[in-house]
């Protein structure tokens, strides 16, 4: 987690305050976007202290609503702590404070078949709960906001690609598709494992009421990747572990490539606009290229070719 907000000795201990916790140790954590985040040692436990520097006091609340409403579903995932008030936020600068307790774990850059199965498992014991009506039905980052960046002429390629995976989404996404809860960015750097078993979900910002089917989507495109391609060997372990749990329907399936298609270009999307738009990078303005690759490339397969590789 970046560390966008710096906190001192005494700021630090001042927020601590508020849930009666003594502050023996702490450090900045580094990774992720938009958040500040600090590792909180006590004599007794370690705790995450976040900072969320680019989201508003009622959207980091229903984030906090979420993670109570997964705990009490028993979702590996992260345990928010409240305050001796029992308030789930706290503030430092009218910016929202979270704070959580520490996960023991471990992120991977490459994860195996046996991983990718619980992981599979663990994504469909989540799409399986009652979304609460406080979700956004649109995903953060989906087609609804490509045209903010086409005609930008920042890098007319790209935009033009972007316009016409746009027009084939527009003709491909059926209304018919279930919809439910989904994690929606279940990539390597928020899935933690120890000792290779899995042991939590992180980072719930994405969190929507959106297709069930992009959840898988999205994980084939996090972390089903050899190199720069796909892997059918992993997607296959992927989703054998979530039909464990929640079998997909006829018509999921034979939208699964579609929505692998949708999910590399989103990311693609989202990288563009990130490191060209909102925070200009010349080291990562290009990296939404790695995603388009990934779109062309599934988009090249015959689904019948594509549904045989996973569905063995």
């Amino acid at each position: 987690m970046a560390t966008y907000t710096q906190l001192d000795e005494q700021e630090i201990q001042t927020l601590a305050d508020d849930y009666q916790l003594t502050v023996a140790e702490f450090e900045p954590l580094d990774g992720g976007n938009g958040n500040s985040s600090h590792l909180i040692k006590t004599q007794e436990k370690t705790y995450v202290l976040t900072v969320c520097d680019d989201k508003v006091f009622d959207e980091v609340f229903n984030m906090g609503q979420l993670l109570l409403l997964l705990e009490k579903q028993d979702m590996p995932c992260t345990r928010l702590i409240s305050t001796i008030n029992s308030d789930i936020l706290t503030s430092y600068n009218n910016k929202p404070i979270m704070l959580k307790a520490y996960i023991e774990g471990q992120v991977h850059d490459n994860l195996n078949e046996t991983m990718l199965f619980q992981l599979g498992i663990q994504a469909a014991r989540l799409n399986q709960i009652a979304a609460p009506d406080y979700l956004p039905t649109n995903h953060p980052f989906g087609h609804q906001l490509f045209p903010k960046v086409i005609g930008l002429n920042i890098d007319k390629k790209y935009e033009v690609w972007l316009a016409n995976e746009l027009t084939h989404l527009d003709n491909n996404l059926s209304e018919s598709l279930p919809r439910g809860l989904i994690h929606g960015d279940l990539f390597n750097d928020n899935l933690l494992f120890e000792n290779g078993k899995f042991k939590a979900i992180i980072d719930f910002e994405e969190a929507c009421c959106y297709y069930s089917v992009f959840e898988l989507g999205m994980a084939i495109v996090g972390t089903c990747l050899d190199n720069t391609s796909i892997s059918f060997n992993k997607v296959s372990a992927l989703v054998n572990g979530y039909q464990q749990v929640r079998p997909l329907e006829p018509i999921e399936k034979d939208s699964l490539q579609t929505f692998v298609r949708y999910a590399a270009t989103a990311t693609s999307y989202w990288r563009f606009n990130k490191y060209n738009i909102e925070m200009p990078s010349e080291a990562k303005a290009n990296h939404h290229w790695q995603m388009v690759k990934i779109a062309k490339e599934v988009s090249a397969i015959s689904k019948t070719k594509f549904l045989a590789a996973i569905f063995k």
